[in-house]
């Protein structure tokens, strides 16, 4: 297993589309970091008050609420890609397991993950860090909700990634997953929400999985206060859902 996950994590990290990903992604977190602390100490934005804890924490929930698409996007490649340049062939001839194969891919997504979900935080905390401190403002890291906003907003990232995975596994086609990815992310769920809120059911928003990523990272949703640990349990049944469907078609169908 441990030369399947090797393998996979080879295939992340030699192919170019990998790397461009993650320099997107560190690069909209960094800039959208600057952003809002630009609002925060240029325009007196009442949500990001220099010197106060809660700003810190909206500034650190940012990558869970805008840029989860990235990991999502790159678990789908992990598998699609395979199919698209029909390689996965000789892996499937090289190890006939292909129980083993898909576990090694989720456990390769989650790497890969994790890896996103730390670089991206890091740089929001080191933009937020360098501005706080040039302002005479703290960065609030050791402050119990601040901690536990930087723990879910990683947690929600990583959890988007493994979605990809499933999701990549479920329609194998490149193009159709990432299209489907961007759809849905950007378009569907922001509709979805506006729908629910207008209909006087903003809180149901939460149980959408990007309204679930929110409240994970300490967020709301449409204004209605939720419990990070719901935010955390939809978004997790989410990510179990998509990678047992992921399995099923992977282990029984020809690629």
């Amino acid at each position: 297993m441990t030369t399947l996950i090797g393998s996979e994590i080879r295939k992340l990290t030699t192919t170019r589309s990998t790397w461009w990903l993650m320099a997107v992604l560190v690069a909209l977190c960094a800039g959208l970091a600057a952003a809002l602390l630009f609002a925060g100490y240029g325009l007196d934005y009442p949500g990001m008050a220099p010197g106060a804890a809660e700003s810190a924490q909206m500034l650190y929930r940012q990558p869970a609420a805008t840029v989860y698409v990235i990991p999502m996007v790159v678990g789908t490649l992990l598998v699609t890609r395979e199919y698209h340049t029909r390689t996965i062939v000789q892996t499937l001839l090289a190890e006939p397991r292909r129980g083993a194969v898909y576990a090694a891919k989720v456990l390769g997504g989650a790497a890969a993950s994790a890896v996103g979900a730390a670089a991206a935080m890091a740089v929001t905390v080191a933009v937020g860090a360098a501005v706080f401190a040039a302002n005479g403002d703290g960065p609030f890291l050791t402050d119990g909700d601040v901690v536990t906003t930087l723990a879910g907003s990683f947690g929600a990232l990583a959890l988007w990634g493994l979605i990809g995975v499933g999701l990549g596994a479920l329609l194998r086609n490149q193009a159709l997953a990432v299209a489907l990815a961007l759809v849905f992310t950007l378009l569907v769920e922001p509709v979805a929400g506006i729908v629910l809120n207008t209909a006087d059911l903003p809180e149901a928003s939460a149980y959408l999985p990007g309204g679930a990523a929110n409240l994970m990272a300490g967020g709301s949703s449409f204004g209605e206060e939720g419990s990070a640990l719901v935010g955390f349990a939809v978004l997790a049944a989410y990510t179990a859902a998509a990678l047992a469907a992921g399995a099923a078609r992977f282990v029984r169908y020809e690629p």
